[in-house]
């Protein structure tokens, strides 16, 4: 970006500028099949919660970086062609031709928000500016890496209040408790265009009918093949569109299927009506005898309204409305019950004459990598440990490693560990290597988890990163940057520690070493950081629950 676009803070990003973010990312085919499956389930997940919290931008950024993974780098991975990969890649191919038309449907609201924005003047950017919810304008690092970042970029399509989580951890957890229960009432369902639920049978939904497509499981290779070609094609089309060219080929869709999005959890509010004819019937009450002196002309005209009383307007009054006393007919309102000042919408804007919508609550991120990319908090359990500890007990007693992934969902932009999967797995005194990775994808796929970190036990040694454990982690990071490795050395003093790679030198370096060997040493310090709180971006919280499944044959 140039200066001009640092200084205006959140100018919205186009769809050329999210292209090119979403294919920005760290290939490495020396990094395990299974890993880079887990990552392309993560970003697909979490485009699909961006969806349903109106996240638009963050939503295509994820959701063309999950196309560009499977289409491009994964089929062409090492490990491609082996059996367990093939398992895991058909789930992954199946949903493409959904993500395609989420993408094309999308793409006419990031440019229509760009669009306008362009169009206004630099005088009414300004003003837009004064009420952005972004530090003063001494925190210039924060400005500059929100300008950067889409789940924070501003939009007018969707305002949001951001907050520091650090200040708001029971807020964020009792949000994401209610999303949780919401999710599960909902059944897997995620919307009425876009959420239907990806487990057994896949497919898409007819624009004619509106009838839900289901594709076979079993669907045969050559159908699947025909089928990722032709929805190749069509993301080669969209890359080129984004990229402003004059394609003959291409075809906007007539008409856009815009997704129905339920909030995350939004403030509540009723939406302001417009100062004209009310919607609806509204019953009135009887004309006051003193009311014929307003047929009079006033020597001043009555004062405008404020805002709060405005608002009042949006709803009936509960009982009748107390008689008026001298005052003109056009001030008296209905009784108004109290709200926070923050659930009060704002008056539609001058530059867009239809209400404000809703606003949504995005949480900021809770701190920077040291290449300045911004990573989300992530809220873990506090008794997650401790119950890991447990299941792992008889294999710490034989002195043997155990390790468990740790999943869960976003959720206002932070992350919220709900999950500790138990994989089939191989243990040594020195390794855990997990194995039948098909197996806990579907457990992933089937509950709408991602898998934001790992947790494993030293039984013989102390608490920390071995050049084994810098390995398994790169595959973890190299797509979700708020990925942690918690490691548990009950027999020694500190007993625990939560980890994350830096990012430079860390995980550049671990993606380049190409030593196979278990144990080796790397030319470089400072591999790994601490990430707990208070200088992490990992929050405990005793009030957030979680679910154990177990995975290994007999348990």
């Amino acid at each position: 970006m140039n200066v001009t676009d640092l200084s205006m803070g959140s100018r919205p990003m186009n769809a050329k500028e999210l292209t090119d973010k979403a294919k920005n990312f760290d290939w490495n085919p020396r990094i395990g099949f299974k890993y880079w499956a887990r990552a392309a389930e993560t970003i697909y997940h979490e485009g699909q919660v961006y969806l349903r919290e109106g996240n638009v931008p963050k939503a295509y950024l994820v959701l063309f970086r999950f196309s560009t993974l499977v289409l491009e780098y994964l089929v062409k991975h090492p490990e491609a062609k082996e059996p367990e990969s093939k398992r895991a890649l058909k789930p992954l191919q199946r949903r493409i031709p959904r993500v395609i038309e989420q993408l094309e449907t999308l793409r006419p609201e990031i440019d229509d928000t760009y669009d306008r924005w362009m169009r206004i003047t630099a005088a009414q950017r300004d003003t837009l500016r004064s009420g952005e919810p972004f530090p003063a304008a001494s925190s210039s690092t924060y400005a500059k890496h929100a300008a950067n970042d889409p789940a924070l970029s501003w939009s007018y399509a969707s305002p949001a209040n951001i907050l520091d989580v650090q200040d708001h951890q029971d807020l964020a957890v009792d949000l994401a408790k209610k999303e949780m229960r919401r999710r599960r009432q909902a059944s897997g369902l995620v919307g009425e265009d876009y959420g239907r639920r990806d487990s057994v049978q896949r497919g898409g939904q007819d624009r004619e009918t509106g009838t839900i497509r289901l594709v076979p499981q079993d669907m045969d290779d050559d159908e699947l093949r025909r089928q990722m070609e032709a929805t190749r094609r069509q993301l080669d089309r969209s890359d080129d569109y984004a990229r402003g060219y004059d394609d003959e080929d291409y075809i906007r869709p007539s008409t856009y299927y815009y997704p129905s999005i339920t909030k995350s959890s939004p403030l509540k509010y009723e939406r302001p009506v417009s100062r004209g004819r009310p919607e609806g019937p509204r019953l009135q009450p009887p004309r006051p005898p003193k009311e014929r002196h307003v047929d009079r002309a006033p020597i001043e005209p009555p004062p405008r309204p404020d805002k709060d009383l405005y608002l009042e307007r949006e709803s009936p009054p509960i009982g009748p409305p107390p008689r008026p006393d001298k005052e003109p007919l056009a001030l008296v309102t209905p009784p108004y019950s109290s709200r926070p000042s923050e659930e009060r919408p704002a008056i539609p804007s001058k530059l867009n004459a239809e209400p404000a919508p809703q606003k949504r609550i995005t949480f900021r991120p809770a701190g920077y990598l040291e290449n300045g990319d911004p990573i989300r908090p992530v809220f873990l359990p506090s008794t997650l440990r401790h119950k890991f500890l447990k299941l792992a007990a008889d294999n710490t007693r034989r002195g043997l490693e155990m390790c468990g992934v740790l999943c869960g969902t976003t959720v206002n932009n932070a992350l919220f560990i709900s999950h500790l999967v138990i994989p089939e797995q191989r243990c040594t005194p020195d390794t855990c290597e997990t194995e039948n990775e098909s197996v806990m994808l579907d457990y992933c796929i089937t509950n709408d988890l991602l898998v934001i970190g790992w947790i494993h036990t030293h039984p013989t040694q102390t608490c920390f990163m071995s050049s084994r454990d810098l390995h398994t982690q790169a595959g973890y990071q190299v797509m979700m940057p708020e990925s942690i490795a918690i490691v548990c050395a009950p027999k020694y003093e500190p007993s625990w520690g939560i980890f994350r790679l830096t990012n430079p030198p860390g995980l550049p370096h671990i993606l380049s070493c190409q030593r196979t060997e278990t144990f080796h040493q790397h030319s470089v310090d400072n591999l790994y950081v601490e990430a707990g709180s208070p200088q992490g971006h990992v929050y405990e919280s005793k009030a957030l629950e979680f679910e154990v499944c177990d995975l290994r044959p007999g348990h």
